[in-house]
């Protein structure tokens, strides 16, 4: 099967374009090659980014507890801040990113993200020097800010790169590696920097020598990372990109008359499209489900098993595994079954397992925790993929609402922690547990919750050729 050139002198008709990419999409060889092979290079440079925003985001749900040992004056309310400013400068800078791509190109955007994510990390040098954890969370914010940047660009360039009919799939392939760098990031946070710090528990001091240490080891690996950053920016901007591929002409930002779509147009389009609005409403509480089911792994081996953190944090690892096993396994079999179905398909398992950790005893209830994070793995690029699909020049300003909705890690799991703190839903285990291992068990609801919405959402939009999932006019 050929693509067209987005260098057609001659487009045409929206109505007929939509009927061929219909034909193609119902006829189409599954022997397209996920990524055509003039794009390999710059798809290999674009899951380094992948992994990179894996690792950051990894580091910065576990550091918040690192922030006391090298800052002890601050309060819980205080070493959280840390996670607002993360997700904070998603919500502030997809939008913006959106019009800078859309003004120039996909290249220039991940050129601006990793630059921006570069100055951010080499922050932690001067939060060091001055002993500031208001430089801390300005870096935070700032190579966060570079993380959306990438995220808004990367996302719909994937898709981009080669045919509509294997972009789900080539999206799935691409954010395999993110949890990847999570993995990495998790790894160096745990061995690398907890091991090495100086623990300060409450009453306790701390003297300027471990002070010190506790610094040292926490800004070397962003030192490391900033270098790695520097050689990525250098290679994305040594390498040649070729123009996207045909049906996704938002790499562009024009419409079929190879005119600029103004903004405020697009997102009309967007706001009118429901495979989109309810993308982006599915993808705030998947994300805020992926959350919850990470950070609260930890909490289950402590209350439910009664393992320290160091014995729980091997079924983070494992959970964390498991989401990178099933993530490879499930793009596999997206060549011969549709992602949507899928995708209802591991929300139906999950919700079993989410039955599973509320009422199963011991550590059988814990491996259903850990097995939540499989049925996890391939829902946030296939949301991704179903609400970006067909969008044409309004994809760009489209993967900017989905990358703001990563503030659903933020918002969400807040409601999980109140279910927790207050027992709110206790009485849904029917006197099988007490206490707060009963509160724990039965605010595994509000994850089923959010799996429900995903499910709705497969099922909903399974079809992509259904009237109401076509490109806006």
């Amino acid at each position: 099967m050929h693509s067209h050139s987005l260098a057609h002198t001659t487009a045409p008709p929206a109505n007929v374009t939509a009927q061929h990419t219909t034909m193609k999409s119902t006829t189409g060889s599954t022997t397209d090659p996920i990524v055509p092979a003039n794009y390999r290079l710059p798809f290999t440079l674009l899951v380094m980014c992948f992994a990179l925003w894996g690792v950051v985001n990894a580091m910065a749900e576990v550091l918040v507890k690192a922030f006391n040992s090298v800052f002890p004056e601050l309060t819980e309310m205080g070493t959280i801040m840390s996670v607002s400013s993360h997700y904070g400068a998603y919500a502030v800078l997809a939008i913006p990113a959106s019009i800078f791509i859309k003004r120039y190109s996909y290249k220039a955007g991940v050129l601006l993200g990793l630059g921006i994510f570069f100055l951010g990390v080499l922050g932690y040098v001067p939060a060091a020097v001055f002993h500031s954890y208001g430089i801390c969370l300005g870096s935070i914010f700032v190579y966060a800010s570079g993380c959306s940047i990438l995220e808004t660009t990367c996302n719909p360039f994937v898709l981009s790169m080669g045919s509509q009919e294997t972009s789900v799939r080539r999206l799935n392939f691409a954010q395999q590696f993110n949890p990847v760098g999570s993995l990495i990031g998790l790894l160096v946070a745990t061995y690398v920097i907890f091991d090495n710090m100086v623990q300060v528990r409450p009453g306790e001091t701390i003297t300027d020598e471990q002070l010190s240490q506790n610094l040292i080891w926490l800004v070397t690996p962003y030192i490391v990372l900033a270098a790695i950053v520097l050689c990525l920016w250098i290679a994305f901007i040594s390498t040649k990109v070729p123009e996207t591929q045909a049906g996704t002409t938002g790499s562009t930002g024009t419409d079929a008359t190879g005119q600029k779509r103004p903004f405020l147009t697009s997102l009309h389009n967007l706001l009118h499209l429901p495979r989109y609005r309810w993308g982006v409403f599915t993808q705030f509480f998947y994300v805020g489900l992926q959350t919850m089911a990470w950070v609260y792994v930890l909490h289950y081996g402590d209350k439910v098993m009664g393992y320290d953190d160091k014995t729980a944090m091997y079924f983070y690892i494992a959970a964390m595994c498991c989401f990178i096993v099933m993530r490879f396994v499930c793009t596999a079999l997206m060549k011969r079954w549709n992602p949507a179905t899928m995708m209802a398909t591991m929300a139906v398992i999950g919700l079993a397992l989410c039955m599973g950790a509320v009422y199963l005893p011991g550590i059988i209830g814990l491996l259903c925790v850990v097995a939540i994070s499989g049925c996890l793995s391939l829902m946030f690029p296939t949301i991704y993929g179903m609400a970006l699909r067909g969008l044409g020049p309004d994809s760009k300003l489209g993967a900017a609402g989905l990358v703001m909705a990563i503030l659903g890690g933020a918002a969400i799991p807040p409601v999980f922690a109140y279910c927790l703190q207050n027992a709110t839903l206790s009485s849904l285990t029917f006197g099988l547990y007490s206490g707060e291992e009963s509160a724990l068990r039965s605010s595994y609801y509000v994850l089923a919750l959010c799996l429900v919405i995903v499910l709705a959402y497969a099922l909903r939009f399974r079809n992509p050729h259904r009237s109401d999932t076509g490109t806006p006019h």
